[in-house]
């Protein structure tokens, strides 16, 4: 009884009635003794399992307060009620005493041992009351806790609740705001684009113009000084020619013809060498071209393979981070989801790569095919146009020289070695200037092939710089946006944890307590183990159910955030391809503008140059009855012209078919050389292979000679032994 747990000194003063009846020997006093202390005793454990009951919150009040009624009973209806706990409460010590007094006027017969027992029940039965007055109102704290726990749990739901609704409406706001910023950032690149492309196409009006007008102030300076040289030229001839004509009349005629001749085959000489050193010439800068392609794909190739590589490792360690933080954050039943994402973002990606370099690749041929095709055209233009202006001049000089034919024909005669020194230095500068000429037109054009790469290099590193720094932006916002999030859930989930922890450590303690109050009851009575299995049982089942509740909060938790996700996955990614859309959109109009301002442009320059080839119609009508005079001449290079065009194209066939003979030679020499490398090897496997049989036929021979040897040895033996035996017979 003293071992109870906070009314040790009540449990003692319990104790001290019991030890009169030890000393008084009345079967009555000790029987009455027995009783009341075991009433007390129900009472107190009662008392007791009631508190313990809703401390621990095993059974509803009702319940537990009815296991009562077999201790303390006041209105008779066997059951402990809120009756039974008024009247007990109401039950004041004056009443006692009234009732003690009047059950002492009816007993006062009785004797003096008799109403020491009565007084001392009348303590222990205000005591009791006391006690039990006591644990009723603990027991009624214990029930407002709990109310106040329920609706503290309440209303901490509703905020939770409400902060929930809070932190989405500023996740929609922020959300729209970065579809504002993403909208102005696209307009602001597209007004950009749309500047520098305005800039771009004004720098090339500005440079076309200002070469033009090189060319033109160029083109009118050499011709200026081709006259004046020309007149100058005419001139002093004019003068040499009327001071020698009388003194180199003979001496010229004779040695016209021996002169004529050697001319006629140098000049041959001259123009063979000539036509191998332009396809010399024309083939190495052909070759040279090739390797500079060649060599600038394979840097170009190597670039962009460098810098593919570099943004596919940048990406894949970006892509490596994000799966990480993401698995560790959504766990191992979301792993499958990552994977199919970032399968279709690596496909989308490909996808767009691929589409974005065959964009390029076919930009890059259109470009290259138009530029070679406008090259092809002016470069045939300057050479109709040179050739004609050389044919004019020839047909000019000419003229002037049919003209003038009688009255020079001495003077040529005469001055017909100095003419020619100046024809051929005339040439050889025609030549030069050609050759200047054609290396200038090679080398702006070399220029402008290298300024337009440039140009287009640097707009695609922009472009591409610029994509990538708006990719990370939004990389960054979203890697920013994740993280707040994962800190806010680790820490609600840690918030949640720590509450669990403490609610477990104060169930562990508080199991504890019970575990060892029912071991003190299970020691003191059977009725309360079997009592406590029941509420063990109840409780087990109370355990199971909250389980349950909240094993399906947590599924349904789990089930709205999967909803969750897959909804902002389902947003961004119509986010992301309208957001593609958009900008496909905007670099097809972009496109659309260029090749719209690049098609009014090759319509300008088609009609200057029809305009220009229009004047250069009617001044080449103007021109043609003197070109009739040259058409003998030009029929005369023409001529020649196709015997060299023959001549070459016979010593290209030539050349080939001996190159195509050295190729048959150098094959067939190949296949002798095979063929004999076969015989070799056929015979070195023949002489083998008889080498092999000899050996086996050798080894078969050695082997028949040892078996014809062993055999011999045995008929030997054998004759020996016939003999011994035989000798035997005859001795016996």
């Amino acid at each position: 009884m003293g071992e109870t747990k906070a009314d040790g000194t009540k449990m003692a003063n319990v104790a001290e009635p019991q030890a009169v009846p030890a000393v008084n020997k009345s079967t009555k006093k000790a029987e009455g003794n027995s009783i009341f202390s075991w009433l007390i005793v129900l009472a107190l454990l009662g008392a007791w399992i009631s508190v313990a009951v809703v401390w621990f919150d095993l059974v509803e009040y009702n319940s537990v307060v009815g296991t009562l009624g077999g201790v303390y009973d006041a209105d008779g209806d066997g059951d402990f009620d809120v009756e039974d706990a008024k009247v007990l409460l109401e039950d004041t010590p004056v009443n006692t005493k009234k009732k003690g007094a009047s059950k002492k006027a009816e007993n006062h017969k009785e004797d003096a041992p008799e109403r020491s027992r009565e007084h001392s029940t009348r303590e222990i039965g205000q005591k009791l009351k006391v006690a039990l007055k006591e644990q009723l109102r603990m027991i009624h704290e214990k029930i407002e806790a709990k109310k106040i726990a329920k609706l503290a749990l309440a209303e901490v739901r509703t905020i939770l609740a409400r902060e929930e609704e809070e932190r989405q409406a500023i996740l929609a706001a922020k959300k729209v705001q970065v579809e504002a910023e993403a909208k102005l950032r696209k307009e602001k690149e597209r007004k950009e684009l749309e500047e520098r492309l305005a800039r771009e196409k004004e720098a090339r009006v500005k440079a076309e113009q200002e070469r033009l007008a090189r060319e033109k102030a160029e083109k009118e300076k050499a011709e200026k000084e081709r006259v004046a040289r020309e007149k100058a030229e005419k001139e002093r001839a004019e003068k040499e020619r009327l001071a020698k004509e009388k003194a180199e009349k003979e001496k010229a005629e004779r040695e016209r013809l021996a002169r004529e001749q050697a001319e006629k085959e140098r000049a041959e000489k001259l123009a063979k060498e000539k036509a191998v050193k332009e396809r010399a010439e024309r083939e190495r800068l052909a070759r040279e071209q090739e390797e500079k392609e060649k060599a600038e794909k394979e840097r170009l190739a190597k670039e962009q393979a460098e810098k593919e590589r570099a943004e596919k490792e940048r990406l894949a360690k970006e892509q490596a981070e994000r799966e990480r933080a993401e698995k560790e954050r959504l766990a191992k039943e979301k792993a499958e989801k990552e994977r199919a994402e970032k399968e279709g973002l690596a496909k989308e990606k490909a996808e767009k790569e691929r589409a974005e370099k065959e964009r390029l690749a076919k930009e890059k041929a259109e470009k290259e095919r138009a530029e070679k095709e406008r090259l092809a055209k002016e470069k045939a233009e300057k050479e109709r146009v040179e050739k004609e202006r050389l044919a004019k001049e020839k047909a000019e000089k000419e003229r002037l020289a049919e003209e003038q034919a009688e009255k020079e024909r001495l003077a040529k005669e005469q001055a017909e070695k100095e003419r020619l020194a100046k024809e051929q230095a005339e040439k050889e500068r025609l030549a030069k200037e050609i050759a200047e000429k054609e290396r200038a037109e090679k080398e702006r054009l070399a220029k402008e092939k290298a300024e337009k790469e440039r140009a287009e290099k640097e707009r695609l590193a922009k472009e591409k710089a610029e994509k990538e720094r708006a990719e990370k932006e939004r990389l960054a916002k979203e890697k920013a946006e994740k993280e707040r999030a994962e800190k806010e859930r680790l820490a609600k989930e840690k918030a949640e944890k720590e509450r669990a922890e403490k609610e477990r450590l104060a169930k562990e303690k508080a199991e504890k307590e019970r575990a060892e109050k029912e071991r003190l009851a299970k020691e003191k009575a059977e009725k309360e183990r079997a009592e406590k299995e029941r509420l063990a049982k109840e409780k087990a089942e109370k355990e199971r159910a909250e389980k349950e509740r909240l094993a399906k909060e947590k599924a349904e938790k789990e089930r709205a955030e999967k909803e969750r996700l897959a909804k902002e996955k389902a947003e961004k990614e119509r986010v992301e391809k309208e957001r593609l859309a958009k900008e496909k959109a905007e670099k097809e109009r972009a496109e659309k503008e260029r090749l719209a301002k690049e098609k009014a442009e090759k319509e300008r320059a088609e009609k200057e140059r029809l305009a220009k080839e229009k004047a250069e119609k009617e001044r080449a009508e103007k021109e043609r009855l003197a070109k009739e005079k040259a058409e003998k001449e030009r029929a005369e290079k023409e001529r020649l012209a196709k015997e060299k065009a023959e001549k070459e194209r016979v010593e290209k066939e030539r050349l080939a078919k001996e190159k195509a003979e050295k190729e048959r030679a150098e094959k067939e020499k190949l296949a002798k050389e095979k063929e004999r490398l076969a015989k070799e090897k056929a015979e070195r496997e023949r002489a083998e292979k008889e080498k092999a049989e000899k050996e086996e036929k050798e080894k078969t021979e050695r082997l028949k000679e040892k078996k014809d040897e062993k055999n011999g040895k045995e008929e030997k033996v054998n004759t020996r032994g016939l003999l011994k035996s035989s000798i035997r017979k005859n001795r016996k």
